[in-house]
């Protein structure tokens, strides 16, 4: 196994208990197997037990389970199915906090509006944030990118109001 070269980029909304991210080993056409590997053993010694990814494909789960992570998969394919899928990433993410000791890591394959967008859903499921501009304000600040495509995949009915 290769030594971690380079921290991967994210953010951690709960800290010590869930994380967003880019894809362990990189995004599209720069993953490397060797850089995922050394990436999983990094999340792992930051206490990260369970892995979620909202790709499109099943890229890496299969992995994911190999090296020992619980692993959830909600594919996020395109803008119609992502605004109704997000805010159950967001359900089942809270579910998944309240049963595991351990840390979450959510990834989108890249760091994008898309992984913002799971990250303001995850906020407003959390209560962390009040409404979905101060959710977006966070992701914002926590180095994701927010713009119009990030505010219009959580403009719905369906993303979920802060848990009781």
């Amino acid at each position: 196994m290769s030594a971690l070269k380079k921290v991967p980029v994210h953010a951690w909304i709960v800290p010590g208990s869930l994380v967003v991210a880019e894809r362990p080993g990189g995004g599209g056409r720069s993953h490397r197997i060797t850089r995922r590997h050394a990436e999983l053993a990094w999340w792992r010694a930051q206490g990260v037990t369970t892995i979620v990814s909202t790709m499109r494909s099943r890229h890496c789960v299969t992995e994911y389970a190999q090296a020992g992570f619980g692993v959830r998969w909600h594919p996020l394919k395109d803008m119609v199915q992502a605004r109704a899928a997000i805010p159950r990433v967001a359900e089942d993410v809270a579910t998944t906090m309240a049963r595991e000791p351990d840390a979450v890591l959510v990834h989108c394959d890249r760091v994008s509006e898309w992984l913002a967008a799971v990250d303001a859903a995850l906020r407003l499921r959390l209560g962390l944030a009040d409404d979905v501009a101060a959710a977006l304000e966070q992701a914002e600040a926590d180095g994701m990118p927010v713009g119009d495509l990030a505010r219009d995949l959580l403009r719905s009915e369906g993303v979920l109001p802060p848990a009781a």
